[in-house]
């Protein structure tokens, strides 16, 4: 499908779509992958890059207080032990990113002992530690998905309150108050920044003529799909359409009257696939259809229903505006840039048959690949 609805964005930092997918982004701990598009991995690169710079400050937050609890106003035996524990898991977790770029501890944990930490000192009597909060909820927002770092900071909030007790309105009440502010600003301004920086991944994304994905996307969703195959036997199929003499709509009828026949190709080609599919413009006038749970000849049905309906529709008066579809699905290919490489030519061979015409890319004699056995007959 294409990204038919310009309010919604591709990606979306600010929500979760299920309580499972937000409580596994929460506690992932993986170190991502700089080259995937997928919105949950572009936002874990985000915070882990957040995380690298604001885990030595947690660290040293932790190392204060227990220095402080050890040498300066000694604390009880179970603080300095939590204390203590907290500084080792932080100083291990930060040790493991720095050297091995491993996620030891997932933010969210980390966050969580040093509040408490902190907090706790500031109970005790230790009430400049509380300073660290400042940082510590900047921290909030900036780590955590806008539900988990709202009650985090109201919980925090309260912590604090309850740690160094009623003070009226100067005192413990003010400082609160001024971290209560810097708690409300970050979290707008990081939400501002969020929704930015997912309004411009849509746009690098997206084809801003048609509203379908582009070049830049398909690969590695081509790449994911292969991986799927290989490891649960899932089959997937690249159909590639050209719209045959294209050139010479442009050049007798002009490149508005061709930026209309793109549109209602894609808005064609939009209603006939499922919300599972996706459409890309791959440039000009090509497009690639990536289908999902599908092999070859079901593909092959699907394009014949395609290049029919394209044929049928009167996109242009008087005229016949018609499709050349190649086929490959993913037991053909050995990467994703052979399958695009194979589905290429595939399309091009439908245009040497005579175009308005569907080509099946075979699988070559070397390729041992089986999956007849191992997926289910409804794919």
């Amino acid at each position: 499908m294409i990204n038919r609805d310009k309010e919604t964005s591709l990606y979306d930092a600010t929500g979760f779509k299920s309580s499972a997918r937000f409580w596994r982004g929460l506690l992932r701990t993986d170190s991502g992958s700089p080259q995937s598009f997928e919105p949950e991995d572009v936002q874990h690169e985000r915070r882990l890059l957040l995380y690298r710079l604001l885990l030595p400050i947690m660290l040293c937050a932790t190392t204060m207080v227990l220095f402080e609890g050890l040498s300066v106003s000694p604390s009880p035996i179970i603080f300095d032990v939590f204390a203590g524990l907290a500084s080792l898991l932080l100083a291990v977790t930060a040790y493991r990113m720095f050297r091995h770029n491993k996620v030891v501890m997932p933010p969210v944990l980390a966050l969580l002992i040093t509040l408490i930490t902190v907090v706790w000192s500031v109970k005790l009597g230790s009430i400049y530690q509380e300073l660290w909060i400042f940082l510590l909820m900047i921290a909030l927002t900036a780590l955590l998905p806008l539900a988990a770092g709202l009650v985090a900071g109201v919980l925090t909030l309260a912590a604090l309150v309850w740690a160094h007790g009623w003070q009226g309105f100067g005192g413990g009440f003010a400082l609160d108050a001024a971290i209560f502010s810097t708690w409300l600003l970050s979290l707008a301004m990081m939400q501002l920044q969020t929704r930015q920086t997912d309004q411009l991944a849509d746009l690098a994304l997206t084809d801003p003529l048609t509203g379908a994905y582009n070049r830049r996307y398909l690969l590695p969703q081509a790449r994911r799909h292969l991986a799927d195959y290989h490891r649960y036997a899932r089959l997937s199929s690249l159909l590639l359409l050209d719209i045959d003499y294209f050139k010479r709509i442009n050049d007798e009828m002009g490149h508005v009257e061709g930026d209309r026949v793109l549109k209602a190709l894609v808005a064609l080609i939009d209603g006939r696939i499922r919300g599972a599919d996706m459409l890309f413009r791959l440039g000009g006038e090509e497009f690639v259809v990536l289908l999902s749970e599908v092999g070859a000849q079901t593909a092959r049905k699907i394009a014949d229903d395609l290049r029919s309906k394209i044929a049928a529709q009167e996109v242009i008066p008087d005229r016949r505006v018609t499709v050349s579809i190649g086929i490959c699905d993913v037991t053909a290919v050995d990467s994703a840039e052979d399958w695009l490489l194979r589905v290429d030519r595939a399309m091009y061979e439908a245009k040497r048959k005579g175009r308005d015409q569907v080509y099946i890319e075979e699988p070559s004699p070397r390729d041992p690949t089986n999956v007849k056995g191992t997926i289910p007959m409804w794919r």
